[in-house]
């Protein structure tokens, strides 16, 4: 596990598996900020039906945070097809808050510079708690031999709302479906 061993931000591992679904970043692999303080985030560990679902064995668990900022990349060579989408595997817990307020940005920036941005209130998602949620957050297209790193994030500042009671599973990039 590589991160940064001082200061309360997460950096993480960026490692990223890929299978006939897609790219996946466990939590681990991305960027936290204030992750590495266990007052806002902690690690915790997923059931194995979880874990068989998810592709991940362990995800981070928002306690509070005014500010939340989850950032990663992906090496564009390891794309083969047109259009993918960005999906977040959050799970709301029953005593999730601080979502009804707060706008949550969703961003991906090609190798080119170039950016989409999405910004939602995920109160409609807080309102199904205990399960796994796909929460869209961005496509992108590139031909084929692009260079450089496609990034993704999904960050909130805009708000003096405290939020927490997520857990993040990861991140999956898969091809977008016809």
């Amino acid at each position: 596990m590589s991160h940064q061993a001082h200061g309360p931000h997460w950096t993480g591992d960026h490692g990223v598996s890929e299978d006939r679904d897609g790219f996946h970043f466990r939590a681990k692999a991305l960027d936290i900020t204030w992750g590495n303080d266990s007052r806002f985030w902690q690690w915790v560990r997923l059931n194995k039906h979880e874990s068989s679902k998810l592709k991940f064995d362990e995800g981070a668990e928002l306690i509070q945070v005014n500010w939340i900022e989850v950032k990663g990349t992906l090496d564009a060579k390891k794309i083969s097809r047109s259009t993918y989408e960005v999906h977040y595997m959050i799970k709301f817990k029953d005593d999730a808050f601080g979502w009804h307020s707060s706008h949550i940005t969703f961003q991906v920036t090609l190798p080119n510079g170039q950016k989409s941005r999405k910004t939602l209130v995920l109160e409609n998602y807080r309102k199904a708690c205990n399960v796994w949620h796909e929460i869209h957050g961005g496509e992108f297209s590139l031909i084929s031999g692009t260079r450089g790193k496609v990034a993704f994030s999904m960050y909130g500042d805009d708000s003096e709302w405290w939020k927490g009671g997520i857990i993040l599973g990861g991140v999956t990039i898969k091809p977008k479906q016809a």
